[in-house]
């Protein structure tokens, strides 16, 4: 083995460090803007772990716009049918529960009674395993461009005001490379070194609870079909835990309580784990096999800082949070999407590196409530509590339990506030269905109809920012081509002429609204607070030559 060290003078655009499902999104999204990053991770390969089942309504949109919607719902079809939780001693007392009449839903926002909730996005969240999920981003952006080497980590790196340059290596050869870049994102997993290398501080109750991730195969398709479960929660003498789903057939997963205080997870053999499993199953005939143990401690840490300097913190590298709720990889994956349009027109020189420092201002909020509401998910033990996603129907506060529900599915009911918004701040945040248009809110979803084509609003603005009108609109035509010389970027103009539409997104005769490439309100004209070449000159720090309002 050699333990040279070399290095390439290639400059590098991005660096990501961390190959799973926010890395892996990381680089499809820079990919999507004309950016191609380097992407390292230390293990040999994707996760072999199911561990994160599904994908919300938000990050179901994002991959829509990567074209990898459908691949990941069909990688998931099998789980598609595991809905509801349910508690009792065993597997046989979860089953009996289950209505054998229910609708047949692939997610929760199918369920009838939600369909206003529903038209709000062009897609609904699917069900997907981590370990199924993966190995489709890899391929996309393998096939897209990305340089993407396994078995390499980050072994240290320095930054200064022109760059980063990163000390890799090959674990394999043991060979150390010194590479450059200008950017580097850490996506680096819930145990980071890199956070831990920056110091970072973290709010949140930290640990949890201590649970055996035990992932195994139970030839159990028959027992259940027709009464599909997500989760049934066991509670017997001895044994406490959660009973998932993973494919609805032969593999499942339980996450088993231990008190630390008296025993080790190395006290858990392979013999008594499968014991405890038969003791759960209560099937005698079927036969059980362990895949792997792993222990783990649900909880809730949140740094506070999500960008230190050219370095971006990401995904659970940022937030760690349990998984009740299922907003963990949703946060990553939306964490860097945030992220990636701003590098890009930084790096491009159409943006000053001032529009990175909105970042953390605008996705370390929506982290930290994340993390939180999965931390009041939990019980004692660290596990989920029984009516965890039913409390919101007992709260008298009807639009508080309304907004829970619109943030459970995934429908942004948040609404950003950085220096990547112009003007409303004064606005509420009484969520999206009441905000629609204002900045810093996701744009309203509208279908429209072109060339017998079905698109929607949120597919106008992905790798540029754009600007929507109505017929009354005419003049931001030239209002955008006279800004040419000051923003050296495309700009679409977009008229919409539906009145449902206008009605979503609070715009008036001849009003308009600057959309970011995230799918977020820059700008709305009848907020008066700047001139649309001012918002763009506040958006991306580029001068403009008259005096910009206060």
């Amino acid at each position: 083995m050699s333990n040279k060290i070399k290095e390439n003078n290639k400059q590098i655009p991005v660096l990501i460090a961390g190959g799973g499902l926010t890395g892996l999104s990381a680089a499809l999204f820079l990919l999507q803007q004309g950016i191609h990053p380097v992407l390292i991770e230390r293990r040999s390969g994707t996760s072999i772990h199911p561990r994160a089942r599904g994908f919300d309504v938000r990050t179901m949109e994002l991959f829509r716009e990567l074209q990898l919607d459908h691949a990941i719902r069909e990688a998931g079809q099998s789980l598609s049918a595991a809905w509801g939780i349910y508690a009792g001693a065993d597997l046989p007392a979860i089953v009996d529960q289950v209505p054998t009449d229910r609708a047949k839903i692939k997610h929760p926002i199918e369920i009838p009674g939600l369909e206003k909730i529903a038209a709000l996005s062009p897609v609904s969240g699917a069900r997907c395993t981590q370990d199924l999920g993966e190995p489709i981003l890899l391929q996309a952006a393998i096939d897209r461009g990305a340089d993407i080497r396994f078995d390499t980590e980050l072994v240290s790196f320095t930054q200064d005001t022109e760059g980063i340059t990163a000390y890799i290596r090959d674990r394999n050869t043991n060979e150390t490379t010194i590479v450059h870049c200008q950017y580097l994102i850490a996506a680096d997993g819930g145990n980071s070194p890199i956070r831990r290398h920056l110091g970072a501080e973290t709010t949140g109750n930290g640990a949890l609870g201590n649970l055996l991730n035990i992932y195994f195969e139970a030839p159990l398709g028959d027992y259940v079909k027709g009464r599909e479960f997500s989760i049934g929660l066991i509670n017997r003498p001895g044994i406490t835990g959660m009973f998932t789903a993973i494919n609805n057939s032969d593999r499942w997963v339980l996450h088993l309580h231990y008190d630390p205080k008296t025993e080790r997870p190395e006290d858990f053999t392979t013999a008594r784990l499968e014991s405890i499993l038969h003791d759960i199953i209560r099937l005698p005939e079927v036969p059980v096999r362990i895949i792997s143990m792993l222990p783990w401690q649900p909880t809730v840490k949140v740094v506070n800082n999500m960008q230190y300097g050219r370095l971006f913190l990401a995904g659970d590298a940022a937030h760690q949070m349990t998984p009740y709720g299922g907003k963990g990889a949703a946060s990553g994956v939306q964490d860097v999407h945030n992220l990636a349009w701003k590098l890009a027109l930084v790096l491009k020189q159409q943006a000053h590196p001032t529009l990175l420092d909105t970042y953390s201002p605008e996705r370390q909020p929506v982290g930290l409530k994340n993390a939180l509401t999965s931390g009041e998910m939990a019980d004692e033990k660290g596990l989920l509590k029984a009516d965890a996603l039913t409390a919101f129907k007992n709260n008298p506060d009807k639009e508080k339990a309304f907004a829970w529900l619109l943030s459970m599915l995934g429908i942004p009911d948040y609404r950003y506030t950085s220096n990547a918004i112009a003007g409303a701040t004064h606005i509420a945040d009484t969520g999206l269905v009441k905000a629609g248009g204002h900045p810093g809110t996701r744009v309203p979803h509208h279908w429209l109809h072109e060339n017998d084509t079905q698109i929607s609003t949120l597919d106008l603005a992905v790798t540029h920012f754009t600007l929507v009108t109505d017929e009354a609109g005419a003049h931001w035509h030239s209002a955008v081509t006279a800004m040419a010389d000051n923003f050296r970027m495309p700009i679409s103009v977009k008229v919409i002429t539906a009145p449902e539409w206008k009605t979503a997104a609070n715009l008036a005769t001849g009003d308009a609204l600057l959309i970011r490439p995230d799918g977020f309100v820059a700008w709305h004209s009848a907020d008066g607070t700047y001139t649309l070449e001012q918002a763009l000159s506040k958006i991306l720090g580029v001068a403009i030559h008259e005096e910009q309002k206060a």
